[in-house]
């Protein structure tokens, strides 16, 4: 019975400390880079009623378990970032549709007006209830005819395509995408639109939020963040905005 009982508070301790961690990401980073103790970490989970003060050792235990599991599960995602391309394209144009079969079917024409090998962008996002389509906004007088029946729920315009290209085995690779939307949390930093091609993953981001983004993989990168207009690698993509010069085409 007591073998039971504390092998279960040991379980649901774990995931207390977890959850609270999730939605203080600021706590995390400063015990992963080694500023907070295990032992303060501790404290402040007591204090922030995670667990009781007589649950103090169990609470050492369970962090010091938690280390030794994301130690033993193979690749830690930051070993994969320096390895990452990254690419930025802007002025793209987010549309989104009420999903209906008639808009199913224009979207072949649509296809038609697409030179993927000049560099023109289209995404095309089939949801449950919605039709999104990523365009570049130069495209939107050349296309418009095709949808005048139909009328956008939200039309986003200014934003920026972020593409970063990880090696394979980011595929398997688990707490990748949450340590940048952690990174983006910290900093403020807004997601519009997600989308995933594995291993590569685009991010959609309102203009004014690029800059800032921009650093944030560049430092994750190991490269720590670079001028506008500084010298850069010939596999990376511009550092602002404006520019149009792109690697890879989409």
């Amino acid at each position: 019975m007591n073998i039971n009982s504390f092998g279960y508070s040991m379980s649901q301790l774990e995931l207390d400390v977890r959850s609270l961690l999730a939605r203080r990401p600021e706590i995390e980073k400063c015990y992963q880079a080694g500023l907070l103790n295990r032992r303060a970490l501790a404290r402040f989970l007591v204090a922030e009623g995670v667990a009781r003060s007589d649950q103090f050792d169990a609470l050492i235990a369970t962090l010091r378990r938690q280390e030794a599991v994301a130690r033993s599960e193979g690749p830690a995602p930051a070993d994969l970032f320096p390895s990452v391309r990254l690419g930025l394209k802007d002025r793209i144009l987010l549309l989104d549709f009420e999903k209906e079969r008639s808009l199913l079917e224009r979207l072949q024409e649509l296809i038609a007006h697409i030179n993927y090998d000049r560099g023109d962008t289209l995404k095309i996002i089939v949801g449950t209830t919605s039709i999104k389509l990523l365009l570049d906004e130069a495209k939107e007088a050349e296309v418009r005819h095709l949808f005048d029946r139909f009328r956008p729920r939200h039309r986003a315009a200014h934003l920026s395509e972020l593409s970063l290209q990880f090696p394979e085995a980011a595929i398997e690779t688990p707490g990748v995408l949450s340590r940048i939307a952690r990174e983006f949390v910290l900093n403020d930093v807004t997601i519009t639109e997600l989308l995933t091609a594995s291993p590569e993953l685009l991010i959609y981001l309102r203009d004014e939020h690029v800059p800032r983004a921009y650093e944030i993989l560049r430092a994750l990168q190991g490269g720590g963040p670079r001028a506008p207009g500084s010298p850069r690698p010939a596999d990376r993509g511009p550092t602002v905005p404006g520019q149009k010069t792109r690697r890879s085409s989409k």
